[in-house]
């Protein structure tokens, strides 16, 4: 009994002195990573959530807000019309659409820097680099606005790209002939360091999107027949072998961590849910309801964020999920 008292004892006194420590371990979560949106509207920092309102909230001004964890309490930071905000440290990075440059605040609304080499908000924050693309062509931009370049010109329209250990991922349409009545999709990517290195991965298909590359391996949807394939959620190795269908589930909004795949179900009703399964694609379980139809999903330190259309009633409003496992 004493070498049990005194075990609570020293457990209670690690508890004062470090109580970050046992909490730490009992709130770890999985490490989830997210589709990159060139639209993204949330993102979170020190415990503050920020969203740019670009028109779906009707009676807010256009703008960047510090909204509460409920996702009902406002406050403008900066008014105008932007797009696609990131966070970089204690910045937030955002496209001016009213003035057509990229730009850089404190998270008070103070002008940090602006980028007027970067014209498009297809951007994305990669380490000190921001990388983007104005269709075909792709470029890069050191974080202190020095070192921009041209990085490669693809062969088609760029749809949708990430970055993952020095690659650059990307999925391009290329119209058939004859236009504009159908078009294929391929999938390829370059080394940053030398973007002459192309290595194709999946060519001439119907569609891929929600393309999430981790751990050695690339997820996303691909559509080889449009009339009958549903968003099924698909995994390759980075060369694009061994391509193997995760699961049946019809999906949208797709997030990937090292144990479980969180979902939206596309089932194309005025009502979805948010389900999460396991990575191999089994036990699928219902974690949220969205109470409306999804317009976009994004995930930032342990929560999920949505913006939701009401569309019976009309009505638009945010939702904010938080991650438990």
């Amino acid at each position: 009994m004493k070498h049990w008292i005194r075990f609570v004892v020293v457990v209670l006194f690690i508890g004062l002195l470090f109580p970050n420590v046992l909490v730490s371990k009992a709130r770890a979560l999985d490490d989830v990573k997210g589709v990159h949106h060139f639209v993204n509207s949330f993102i979170a920092k020190d415990g503050s959530n920020y969203y740019v309102n670009r028109g779906h909230l009707e009676e807010l001004e256009l703008g960047i807000y510090k909204v509460s964890n409920d996702m009902k309490k406002f406050r403008l930071i900066k008014q105008g019309h932007y797009t696609n905000i990131q966070v970089y440290k204690d910045t937030m990075v955002l496209f001016n659409d009213d003035l057509n440059k990229l730009q850089r605040f404190t998270f008070d609304g103070s002008l940090v820097r602006e980028y007027p080499q970067v014209t498009s908000s297809n951007f994305l924050i990669d380490g000190d680099r921001i990388y983007y693309h104005t269709g075909r062509n792709v470029y890069e931009i050191n974080i202190n606005g020095q070192g921009h370049k041209h990085l490669y010109t693809s062969e088609g329209t760029i749809q949708e790209f990430t970055v993952h250990n020095g690659w650059l991922y990307y999925a391009y349409l290329i119209p058939a002939v004859p236009q504009p009545y159908d078009y294929s999709m391929s999938f390829a990517r370059f080394k940053i360091s030398s973007p002459q290195q192309v290595v194709p991965i999946i060519s001439k298909i119907h569609n891929i999107d929600s393309i999430i590359v981790r751990d050695g391996y690339i997820y996303s949807v691909i559509h080889q027949n449009p009339a009958t394939d549903g968003r099924y959620v698909y995994r390759m190795d980075y060369s694009g072998n061994g391509i193997k269908r995760v699961s049946n589930v019809d999906s949208t909004a797709l997030f990937i961590g090292t144990k479980y795949i969180y979902f939206v179900d596309n089932t194309g009703t005025y009502k979805q849910y948010f389900y999460r399964m396991d990575i191999d694609g089994k036990n699928a379980i219902k974690v949220g309801d969205l109470t409306g139809s999804k317009l976009s999903a994004e995930h930032q330190n342990g929560a999920f964020y949505f913006e939701i259309q009401n569309v019976q009633q009309d009505t638009f409003y945010l939702r904010r999920i938080l991650q438990t496992h």
